[in-house]
């Protein structure tokens, strides 16, 4: 009798074990090759709209700017199918993802992107480092996509008991108290971005009024952490 209860209880748990496998599954490929597709859709659209007015040197370069962006996707796709977590890697893994990442599309967008760190991203627990990437690729690419921004000033701060991102750009902006955060044309969305950053007892503001850009704070507590001072940031 035990011995089938046990069998039960296994079938029972392998479903439930199958379920969350196949989510983090999903997730690794959201996070890690959605951003880069993106990019890459977008570079394409713009080549294709301002193709007869490029010089031929000029479409080569973007033609391989894309090329570029490809293979830094195929790279991701193959890091997720083996799972190459950032922690298997060594602390500053996942740093570079995010620099690649904003690379990427600086590149194929034509816009300045730059990023400012900390040294290390060791102190950020894997849902930490998943949350942050996933708000900065879907705060850029907003701010790409619908706000038309030609600079977007990224910088990333670990503090004593916190980390705190700051995402800023230049672009047309719009009326933060009267959007809707629930609106299906938003990709992942300012609700979902909320609602990741309060998952993890963390706020996310926003500040924003048309044609004068907009601002994204949020701010991560780092439960259990006690040192002296932020760590010293990159670039500045």
């Amino acid at each position: 009798m035990m011995n089938g209860m046990a069998i039960q209880g296994e079938l029972q748990f392998e479903p439930y074990v199958l379920f969350e496998e196949r989510n983090r599954i999903a997730e690794e490929l959201h996070d890690r090759i959605c951003p880069h597709l993106f990019g890459i859709a977008c570079a394409v659209h713009s080549v294709e709209q301002e193709w007869s007015a490029l010089s031929e040197e000029q479409k080569l370069e973007q033609l391989r700017e894309i090329q570029a962006a490809a293979a830094t996707a195929s790279r991701e796709m193959r890091a997720a199918i083996y799972d190459l977590s950032a922690q298997e890697h060594g602390g500053s893994s996942w740093l570079r993802s995010m620099e690649s990442l904003l690379t990427s599309l600086s590149k194929l967008n034509g816009v300045r992107i730059p990023f400012r760190g900390p040294d290390s991203d060791c102190r950020l627990s894997v849902h930490h480092r998943k949350a942050l990437y996933r708000i900065t690729a879907e705060a850029v690419g907003n701010a790409i996509r619908h706000g038309a921004s030609s600079e977007v000033d990224v910088k990333l701060t670990i503090l004593r008991s916190s980390v705190m991102l700051r995402i800023s750009d230049n672009g047309k902006g719009f009326d933060a108290c009267s959007r809707k955060p629930g609106r299906k044309d938003s990709g992942f969305g300012l609700r979902n971005m909320k609602l990741l950053a309060s998952s993890l007892g963390g706020t996310l503001q926003i500040f924003s009024q048309p044609e004068s850009g907009t601002r994204i704070v949020v701010r991560l507590p780092l439960a259990g952490r006690q040192e002296d001072q932020g760590q010293t940031l990159k670039n500045g």
